[in-house]
């Protein structure tokens, strides 16, 4: 997978950070639709309920589920039964694993065509509090992506790590190649238009303001947009100081472009404002919001489930690079 925001979702391990509402039910739907596009067999494992979620929106755009199982496009499993199945005496039992990931996997390569899989199995065992369980699983999960070419999709709920160690939050960001975001456009009222954008969850230390720092301007180079990068740089940095200061938890930096619009923003689980408040020349903090604000077009800030994302927004030039 890219870095760069590429459409095209690659070989990987990725994982993605979102609300279990319609946000990401779309996200699910989206990476089940981009895979039938590209004639891939899709194999979600999911509760019930989300299985069910996802398939009325696919339906709702004008894709068939049930036509696509029957030509070997379509594999849905429940995700606890499954885990039942790979368990023993509360732990992942390595041997059942990979019984039935084969087993899968044969199925859903029979029709010869690539295969791409998004799992809830790590998000059941961490919201349960098997932290060692879900960590296992996406271990094994890596070595069967060594023995098999496909592309997998973990999920984890925002507020899934409410009370976690950062330890174990640092080790589950480490176990997948790419970070992903629920993908959207935000305006003032909240989420109101589904896209792609390009993130990166940073633990709560401050050794976390340069990273995202350093992120950002990576995009935006290989973006084309070189030459807002010491602006959206700052921007970021006051951001992410902010949501350091407010929220006890990871953190997301984001880059999104489109229509000719380019956005930073940093996502927390905190619905603290970024506050615009006087100062005087004196004062030596308290000047973030009077940065971004003059160097933004506009900016601002818009609820989550579960936080907030306060964004800022830069003109971006015409350029030939392709970006999302």
């Amino acid at each position: 997978m890219s870095l760069d925001g590429m459409t095209a979702w690659g070989r990987g391990h990725a994982v993605s950070f979102y609300a279990l509402d319609s946000e990401g039910i779309d996200a699910v739907a989206r990476f089940v639709a981009d895979g039938w596009d590209r004639d891939e067999c899709v194999v979600v494992v999911a509760t019930e309920q989300h299985r069910h979620a996802v398939a009325e929106l696919l339906a709702q755009r004008g894709y068939d589920p049930a036509a696509r199982s029957e030509h070997g496009r379509y594999l849905a499993l429940d995700a606890e039964s499954t885990l039942q199945q790979i368990m023993l005496d509360g732990r992942i039992d390595p041997d059942r694993f990979l019984l039935r990931a084969n087993e899968v996997i044969a199925q859903a390569s029979s029709a010869g065509v690539p295969i791409r899989a998004f799992g809830e199995m790590v998000s059941q065992l961490w919201q349960n509090g098997l932290v060692e369980p879900a960590i296992e699983l996406e271990l094994l999960w890596n070595q069967l992506l060594r023995a098999h070419d496909f592309t997998l999709l973990c999920a984890y709920p925002t507020g899934a790590f409410e009370h976690a160690e950062l330890v174990d939050v640092r080790r589950v960001c480490e176990l997948h190649t790419d970070l992903l975001p629920p993908s959207a456009v935000w305006e003032e009222g909240g989420v109101v238009e589904a896209g792609h954008a390009c993130s990166r969850v940073y633990l709560p230390i401050p050794e976390s303001v340069p990273a995202a720092r350093h992120f950002v301007v990576d995009v935006l180079r290989s973006w084309g947009h070189g030459e807002l990068a010491p602006d959206a740089a700052l921007i970021v940095s006051e951001l992410a100081t902010n949501a350091l200061r407010h929220a006890d938890s990871p953190f997301r930096a984001v880059v999104d472009q489109r229509r000719g619009r380019l956005r930073v923003g940093v996502e927390d689980t905190t619905e603290t404002p970024l506050e615009r408040r006087e100062i005087t020349i004196d004062d030596v903090s308290g000047r973030g919001a009077h940065i971004v604000e003059a160097l933004a077009e506009r900016w601002g800030s818009s609820p989550l489930p579960g936080g907030k994302v306060v964004w800022a927004e830069l003109t971006a030039r015409p350029t030939s690079t392709r970006a999302g």
